[in-house]
Parts: C-alpha cells; structure tokens; sequence
C-alpha cells in the first residue's frame, strides 16, 4: 500500500448551535467531523494525495459516522480500528462576536483513540509512505498516545519524512510540557509548523519580530529543516537554510477559522511532496487555508480547481469567469 501521507490523530465529531445562535438558546446541533489530523488528510486527499490515518473509532453508530464521512471524503480508513471498548470524542463549538472569536469545550476524555496502542502491522506502513505528519495535540491526550507518537517516530525507516504542525493546546498540557517534548523529537522532524500565538506561549517571544522567530527556532534545532509560521492574516513566513521568504495572505470573507491552519499544512505539504519550490508551497498553503475559511465545518471540502483558480488568479491577475 503506497502512501503519500500517513497520519496518526483522533478524529472528533463537532457540535454547533445553528447559525446566530448559542447553545443556551438554539435547540438543533449541527453535526461536524474534524480532529487536525483528519483535516490535514482531507485537505491532501482533494488535492489528489494518497492519505491513511491511524488510530480507533468506538464501533457504535457515532464511530461509523465518522469512519463513513472520513472515507467519504478520501481519507484512507483501513488502518482505522472499530473497537468494541470506548467512546467517541467530542467537542462544542459556539461562534461569538467577530471580534472575540468561538468558545470550545472538549469532551473527549477515555475515548477509544486515546486507549488505542498502535500495532505492528500499522507501523509497517511507515515503510511504504512519502511522509507522516502528527501534531501537538495527540501526545498530551494520554500515555499510550505519547507512546505511539515517539514509537512511530521510533521505528521510521531513514527515508520517511516527517512534518509536525506544533498546535498548542493550553487545555492538554503546559508550554513547559510542550518544550521538553519538541525537544525529544525535533531531531526526525524535517517541516515544522508553528502559529505566531504558539512562539508567543512557548518560548515568550512577544516583541522579537517574525524572521527573528524563525531564527530562534533555526539555532535552536537546526538548519536542516524548513521552517513555516503562519501569522493569519499577514500570510506566513518560511526558512530553510539560507533561503527566507514571506507569502502575503488572501482576501478572505471568513465563515469559520476552524480548522484554516490545517488547509494550510496540506497544501504546503502538497506543494512539498510535489517537489514545488518553497514560494509555491507556501502559496497553495495559504490558498487553501483562504478557501477553508470560506466554507463551514472543520474540514477542507470543496473541489480542488478552487485553489487551482485561486492561484491562477493570484499569479495572472485574472479573474476567471
């Protein structure tokens, strides 16, 4: 089994209150399927990457949902596990001012995921793959989770390259706990991806400007790996070795940011196994994360020709009609 990208994460089912409304006040929950991971895959899966995700799903209506969606939308499924023991993990979202953002709360405590330990036959596929992608929200949510992420690290053969998307979440574990893991595994990571806010929480770098960060985190785990920060609407900044480069932003009419700096890794990570220059992958990231923003739901699911005439449309100047 060829794969392009492999990932190991929990997908989550979402639960929103209908548009313009809150919890307290909407009686009808729109249903999503998200996790960062899973996002990422879909967003590679559109652009026409081979993808699988790893991991377990409660086998009950709830779990079959989301294997059912997730294969729906191109993600490899056939290292997902239903397992008997379990729950499906979950998280609330409600949309507040503009200017304020959204309110999350997770409930994804004893899920099925975090109890899963990875088995051989799934890290055989590490062998048969382009590059694995994981993040910083998986390692915290248990010790068989920071188990299976460092023995996936563990056990990759030379050839496989690894991107890891930093995702701080203050709600799993401390910046503390998150250095001393960067630590650890930054040495078989090749792309790292890190928000401007995550630099911010982890390391205090408030007044140091964005080629100073990215700076930062060259000297401090060196200059063999490329380098992307994304700053919203200022676009992201990338470094690798010698090379530097600022990518702007596109215009975006914002419908939902969740799940926006997911669309941007896949494309990045698309024009990155594509063998597309820095400048390119960097514009395929932020026209994904453009067009995700534009669309409700966690996941990057539109037709793959809206980021293609994105970017036409930046490169030319045209509008096509």
């Amino acid at each position: 089994m060829k794969v392009d990208v492999l990932s190991y994460g929990e997908p989550l089912v979402r639960l929103t209150p209908e548009r313009f409304k809150t919890f307290l006040k909407s009686n009808s929950w729109e249903v999503e399927i998200g996790g960062a991971e899973a996002n990422v895959l879909a967003g590679c899966s559109i652009l026409g990457l081979k993808t699988q995700l790893l991991g377990a799903l409660p086998d009950n209506f709830l779990g079959r949902r989301v294997f059912q969606e997730l294969r729906r939308f191109g993600i490899g499924v056939d290292r997902l596990e239903l397992a008997e023991e379990g729950r499906m993990g979950l998280y609330f979202l409600e949309f507040a001012h503009r200017r304020e953002g959204a309110e999350v709360l997770y409930d994804r405590k004893d899920s099925t995921f975090s109890h899963f330990e990875l088995k051989e036959k799934d890290f055989s596929l590490l062998s048969q793959s382009s590059l694995l992608h994981l993040t910083g929200i998986t390692p915290p949510l248990s010790s068989i989770c920071d188990m299976n992420v460092r023995n996936l690290l563990r056990f990759k053969p030379a050839t496989l390259r690894v991107s890891f998307d930093v995702n701080y979440r203050s709600k799993l574990w401390s910046p503390k706990e998150c250095r001393q893991f960067m630590e650890e595994i930054m040495g078989s990571v090749d792309v790292l991806f890190i928000k401007e806010e995550d630099l911010q929480i982890l390391w205090g770098l408030e007044n140091e400007g964005y080629w100073e960060m990215l700076a930062f985190l060259q000297s401090s785990y060196g200059e063999d790996k490329i380098y992307v920060l994304t700053a919203g609407e200022k676009g992201c900044f990338v470094l690798s070795k010698d090379i530097s480069l600022h990518q702007p932003s596109f215009a975006t009419e914002v419908v939902d940011r969740i799940g926006a700096g997911d669309a941007f890794v896949a494309g990045f990570l698309y024009g990155y196994l594509g063998k597309k220059s820095l400048e390119e992958a960097a514009l395929w990231g932020n026209a994904m994360a453009s067009l995700k923003m534009s669309v409700v739901g966690d996941m990057p699911i539109f037709d793959r020709h809206f980021a293609e005439a994105l970017i036409t449309s930046s490169v030319s100047g045209k509008v096509n009609r």
